[in-house]
């Protein structure tokens, strides 16, 4: 309990998450070193392609690094997309409980023409492995996170902020000990960048030597 009331209380100040309208990409247990190589369409919000770097800090956590680029539709101007993220494992699944869970923060930053947008989530990725007698295993895991999102152009008379909630949904085909494919979609109320609701597709890179 000490654990988790400490997480709490640090989550929101962890530098890190999603910067943009597409999903965190984030299975619900942590990993040793991650490359993560996406993209993802939205409403309004358009295509974003985007490179994440996970890495293992520590027994329980993760720090992690977004960047990317998103071209709006219509003729908004394409935007850059940085950002980083924590998570912490607060537990895996057990023969009491059937699901692994991890502990999300971070803070994240997009920026075009001079409207800049500041994100800082905080949620949970739930999920579970299935093995199977044939065939690569599979993930599945949902993550929902409320986020408060500031704009310094986005209303009239200046900046605006508000909280937005969103989840993902999504499935993770362990192709190989060192390849993942998610396919995962994303629900979430009207945003700062269109409706939130979008699809993404990425393949995950663990180098040669850190899985066994």
């Amino acid at each position: 309990m000490k654990q988790l009331l400490f997480v709490l209380l640090l989550a929101p100040a962890i530098a890190g998450a999603q910067s943009y309208t597409y999903p965190s990409f984030q299975l619900p247990t942590i990993v040793e070193r991650e490359y993560n190589f996406a993209a993802a369409d939205a409403i309004r919000a358009g295509t974003t392609l985007l490179v994440q770097w996970r890495e293992q800090v520590a027994t329980r956590w993760q720090l992690g690094v977004d960047a990317g680029l998103a071209d709006p539709e219509g003729n908004a101007s394409t935007r850059l997309v940085l950002g980083g993220h924590a998570a912490f494992q607060l537990t895996r699944e057990t023969a009491d409980f059937p699901f692994d869970v991890a502990l999300t923060s971070g803070v994240g930053f997009s920026a075009a023409a001079g409207r800049n947008v500041v994100r800082v989530p905080l949620g949970a990725s739930v999920g579970k492995r299935l093995e199977f007698d044939s065939g690569p295993p599979v993930t599945m895991f949902a993550h929902p996170r409320l986020s408060l999102d500031r704009c310094n152009d986005c209303v009239a008379g200046g900046s605006a902020g508000k909280l937005n909630l969103s989840a993902d949904f999504g499935v993770n085909v362990q192709l190989s000990a060192q390849v993942g494919l998610r396919v995962i979609t994303t629900m979430s109320g009207g945003d700062y960048f269109g409706s939130g609701n979008d699809l993404g597709l990425s393949v995950a890179w663990t180098p040669k030597g850190l899985r066994k």
